[in-house]
């Protein structure tokens, strides 16, 4: 089984909020990006990095990379997509779980620096579900398996456990989705952008 919880111990799972530092150093590159001081930014920024370097903060380290992907305009500071990437990479290693869903995003669309590869995103999404119990990539790749033309991967009894694992989590768009194109059949989605997508729901 795809899912190797019990349900019970799924209803009562606990969000997963980022760590105290990552956290804090986050803060201060907001605040700093809104006051327009490069001098906060930049201490925030530092505080990221000391805490994956030197602390092994996953939390940090994640954080990070989408700074590094997202660059910042206030520092002059242009995207590193592929410093970005190497640190996901790094991250899914641990099987990290915001790298998980995040990389199996980008394989989805082929962005970020990523192949297009709905095999490998579709592994990655319910690995996800198995390690972290994260009904928001139950969902993604029910809707994946549901829309695909394979029979092998368009497997029924895994889809219903992952719609059902989102539907109890109460994950967006998902007892719509449950009820319209798993129950009734409606015709395929079509999507075009899976993380803007997901963003819609």
């Amino acid at each position: 089984m795809i899912i190797k919880i019990l349900i019970v111990a799924l209803l009562i799972s606990q969000p997963v909020f980022a760590s105290p530092v990552s956290d804090g150093a986050l803060k201060m590159i907001k605040v700093g990006n809104e006051i327009g001081s490069a001098s906060v930014v930049t201490n925030g920024q530092f505080l990221l990095l000391k805490a994956m370097f030197h602390l092994n903060d996953f939390d940090a380290a994640y954080e990070a990379s989408m700074q590094m992907r997202s660059g910042n305009r206030l520092l002059n500071q242009a995207p590193q997509e592929n410093q970005a990437n190497r640190i996901l990479i790094k991250l899914l290693k641990q099987n990290y779980d915001p790298a998980l869903y995040q990389s199996a995003l980008y394989l989805l669309d082929g962005e970020g620096g990523f192949v297009r590869d709905e095999v490998r995103a579709l592994k990655l999404l319910e690995k996800s579900v198995e390690l972290h119990s994260n009904p928001q990539s139950a969902f993604i790749a029910a809707a994946l398996r549901n829309e695909s033309p394979i029979p092998s991967v368009k497997n029924k009894r895994y889809i219903d456990e992952l719609i059902t694992f989102a539907v109890l989590n109460q994950v967006k768009g998902a007892s719509e989705y449950q009820k319209y194109y798993i129950d009734n059949n409606w015709r395929s989605l079509g999507v075009k952008n899976w993380r803007q997508w997901s963003d819609a729901q």
